[in-house]
């Protein structure tokens, strides 16, 4: 796929990255990184369930992809992988001018 250079700077300055863009950029598939963000296994980012319940594991239980809200800042998944997200979409893609 061919990008655009303008197109990499605007997605490298981004503040957080989807959990699609995330699960890429480290090498591992979404599931991987949704359950790794709610067990708290994957320190780059944060899974907070949409519902209250007082007993967490039902909570857990009844969760799907829907009922969490993940907060994965890029800078903090860069330090994770060990270069720059910028790096890895000049790597992936295609830069034309």
């Amino acid at each position: 796929m061919e990008v655009s250079e303008s197109w990499i700077r605007k997605q490298a300055t981004k503040l957080q990255l989807s959990i699609k863009e995330a699960a890429e950029f480290i090498g591992k598939g979404q599931q991987y990184v949704r359950v790794g963000l709610q067990e708290g296994r994957l320190k780059f980012g944060t899974a907070v369930p949409k519902f209250k319940d007082e007993n967490e594991k039902e909570a857990r239980r009844r969760a799907g992809k829907r009922n969490w809200d993940y907060d994965i800042q890029r800078v903090h998944v860069e330090r994770y992988v060990g270069i720059s997200y910028r790096k890895f979409l000049e790597l992936k893609y295609v830069v034309v001018a």
